[in-house]
């Protein structure tokens, strides 16, 4: 556990200095929408990793699905993370968190009012990996956080 966390510090780390220098030399209008797509491959990619490590068929099934997403999280997400999930239905998966990294860190870099979460990009990589289909709310287009909002994400999934 203590080199999984360090590994996955290291990786932050990273990816908020690639994000700060990308920012300053080429400004947040081409950052932003150039972290959002490298997030979105990056979630796509390693999950796809997981699934062929675990030998993991896309979920047919809600059930099916939280197992495989609790799997990733446990995985990918570091303990230091605050993140709350519900599953209040058995297709409804709401997402709380409280105390957010990347915010923290695009308000240290002034950054802020132009940030857009890059953070449930990577979740919907692992979406796409899983070939589901949902919808997602509310609009992610700027930091809810900066709005003065929760960030409380809810993703309605469709299984037949």
């Amino acid at each position: 556990d203590q080199l999984k966390d360090m590994l996955l510090r290291n990786w932050l780390t990273h990816d908020a200095l690639w994000y700060g220098e990308v920012a300053a030399k080429l400004g947040m209008a081409e950052a932003s929408p150039m972290n959002l797509r490298v997030c979105r491959k990056l979630g796509r990619i390693e999950f796809k990793r997981l699934m062929n490590a675990a030998e993991a068929l896309p979920p047919k099934n809600f059930e099916a699905y939280r197992e495989l997403f609790e799997l990733g999280k446990e995985v990918f997400v570091p303990e230091f993370i605050t993140i709350q999930i519900d599953y209040p239905s058995n297709r409804v998966q709401v997402f709380r968190i409280s105390e957010c990294f990347a915010y923290n860190g695009m308000k240290k870099l002034g950054v802020l009012s132009e940030y857009e979460c890059g953070i449930f990009e990577r979740i919907e990589g692992w979406f796409d990996a899983m070939g589901l289909r949902y919808t997602r709310t509310p609009d992610l287009s700027r930091c809810l956080k900066f709005k003065g909002e929760e960030c409380r994400i809810t993703v309605n999934f469709r299984f037949e």
